[in-house]
């Protein structure tokens, strides 16, 4: 980061929005008499300025949030000591077979469903099952895989749960605003703004072709002119604030366009699809599954059998497609396609944090009904992989997360520091003075 010239900003320098100060002196890009050049670039300055202020809030609130789940296990476990993470075990301990796991779980709480099998388990971290209820919330019971026992329950994602429910809490108003679907559409659609936006600021930061008619072929090149967009200038708050926002938003552009894009992908399907199949799109796995007029609540396959089946089918695939299978994540059965799910990394999966391999067979016959890989298929599901595992800090270790974490302050600082910036020259505007 590097600051130049300490004299304050002067009134023509302070005339342009804050991101399309294009010229070297930081003010307003025209053509000589004020032509089509000046009224076009005047129009996306207007875009730029209502577009963000109309989506300042809710990146504030997607910045801040995803700040914390960057670290989502680790902060749930250290609110709830006793239900998320486990005590040190020596390391010889082994955790209990999952099929004898589940099978006691369900002993333990009487008219308890489990339709998982949770095939891998991490020593710091309790093993969760999960229930969906009739209202539509998820039910979860937390499990000592070690010694079998059950350490407690969480039932929705509400606050009025208390402490404990802070971080399922802080995942809803991040996806949905804790709205459910409204604010699964909303933030979609704040989304997608999100993103014609990231490509409007980053034509207001260029150097204005207009200059070029009026300079001599002495002139500072292109990328010096434009080299002052990149760097945060002192002076006065006003000034720091004002090219830090221009600035940061330079630096960390590819992340931000990744993020909103793939913003739209999870909240704004309608939009998200279409553009991605240009790129080429595999089939539906998931749309291949059978609809059942009624769910099959009990498969013919039992749960023994049909790990068993599960295995026998990707060890083909990996043989047919060229892959190689690494650990097993889950197994789970969803009465209404009447069909299992089974989950692995193999070597197509992108990060290693979840397994992003599966394949799902019917719950009587076994029959192989469909399978995908993150990659490996088709470039459009590919690149779509790649987006959603880079916005969910699945990839790149301990660094990216905390890369990933820092980057959600940025996103809410650029959101305060664009709403401080209009606010200081609007409120200069209406006393016909400069703001400093």
């Amino acid at each position: 980061m590097r600051f130049l010239r300490k004299t304050p900003l002067t009134s023509g320098e302070l005339e342009g929005d804050s991101v399309r100060a294009g010229s070297p002196s930081g003010g307003v890009a025209s053509s000589p008499r004020g032509g089509p050049g000046r009224n076009w670039r005047s129009l996306w300055v207007a875009v730029h300025r209502y577009t963000g202020l109309t989506i300042a809030t809710f990146l504030v609130v997607a910045g801040l949030t995803g700040s914390a789940l960057s670290f989502y296990r680790e902060l749930d476990g250290l609110i709830n000591p006793g239900l998320v993470s486990l005590p040190e075990r020596s390391p010889d301990a082994e955790p209990m077979d999952p099929l004898a796991l589940r099978k006691r779980i369900m002993e333990k709480i009487p008219g308890w469903r489990i339709d998982s099998l949770v095939l891998d388990h991490d020593p710091q971290f309790s093993t969760v099952f999960w229930q969906k209820l009739e209202s539509g919330d998820w039910r979860s019971v937390f499990v000592d895989p070690y010694a079998g026992e059950v350490l407690g329950f969480r039932e929705g994602s509400s606050l009025s749960g208390g402490i404990s429910y802070l971080m399922p809490f802080l995942y809803q108003l991040h996806y949905e605003l804790a709205l459910g679907k409204t604010g699964v559409l909303l933030f979609g659609i704040v989304a997608l703004l999100w993103t014609i936006d990231c490509f409007v600021g980053f034509y207001l930061s260029l150097p204005p072709r207009s200059r070029l008619r009026r300079e001599s072929r002495k002139s500072k090149s292109w990328l010096s002119r434009w080299k002052p967009s990149w760097l945060v200038k002192g002076g006065s708050l006003f000034r720091t604030l004002f090219t830090f926002h221009r600035a940061s938003g330079l630096w960390v552009w590819p992340m931000l366009f990744v993020f909103a894009w793939s913003a739209v992908g999870f909240n704004l399907g309608l939009v998200y699809t279409p553009v991605m199949k240009l790129f080429g799109t595999g089939p539906d796995a998931h749309g291949q599954l059978p609809d059942l007029d009624q769910p099959r609540m009990n498969p013919a396959l039992a749960w023994p059998d049909a790990l068993e089946k599960a295995r026998d089918h990707m060890a083909k695939e990996a043989v047919t497609r060229d892959f190689t299978v690494g650990k097993e994540g889950w197994l789970a059965y969803d009465p209404s396609h009447g069909t299992y799910q089974y989950r692995v990394h193999t070597s197509r999966d992108v990060g290693t944090r979840y397994p992003g391999t599966r394949l799902w067979f019917d719950g009587n016959s076994g029959e192989l009904l469909s399978f995908r890989s993150p990659t490996g298929i088709a470039r459009g599901d590919t690149i779509s992989s790649w987006l959603f595992a880079l916005h969910m800090g699945t990839v790149g270790g301990l660094v990216y997360r905390i890369f990933v974490c820092v980057l959600g302050f940025v996103i809410a600082g650029l959101s305060f520091t664009g709403v401080y910036i209009w606010w200081k020259k609007s409120r200069a505007r209406r006393r016909g003075k400069s703001p400093s």
